[in-house]
């Protein structure tokens, strides 16, 4: 696996192990379950959280890099009280966060960055974004 793929496999399952949801990296899960999913939004099942990586700051010369991820939650119907519930579980085990290791990747510390409500989905689903700044090691072949 890649160094961002490793990343993403063990943030989604320290949510899990925390719980916030469910995580299977087949992405398969019931209707019921609340499923934690890398990347885009599927459509089942209704309640779900996604996290996205992406890059902030690289450093040419150290081998620790800062990434955002957007954690994104759906409430399972209409109640937008449900994506809140999700966004403070994931707020609860991810701020000051330190010394964590997701899949090999080290993560020295997770810092909150901001939330925003995200309106409706197309099924009129509650959605709600948070950010978050994490500082983890990422050795290279020109950065140890």
């Amino acid at each position: 696996m890649s160094w961002t793929r490793d990343l993403s496999h063990g943030l989604a399952g320290y949510l899990a192990e925390h719980g916030v949801g469910t995580y299977r990296a087949s992405g398969v899960y019931t209707d019921t379950e609340t499923g934690i999913v890398v990347g885009a939004v599927p459509a089942a099942p209704a309640r779900i959280v996604a996290l996205t990586p992406y890059r902030v700051t690289v450093d040419a010369t150290q081998a620790d890099d800062v990434l955002g991820v957007q954690v994104r939650a759906r409430s399972a119907g209409q109640d937008p009280r449900d994506a809140l519930d999700l966004i403070d579980a994931a707020f609860e085990a991810l701020i000051g966060a330190t010394h964590l290791d997701l899949s090999g990747v080290r993560v020295h510390l997770v810092e909150f960055l901001n939330s925003a409500p995200m309106g409706r989905d197309s099924s009129g689903r509650y959605e709600h974004v948070s950010n978050y700044r994490l500082t983890a090691h990422h050795p290279t072949a020109h950065r140890q």
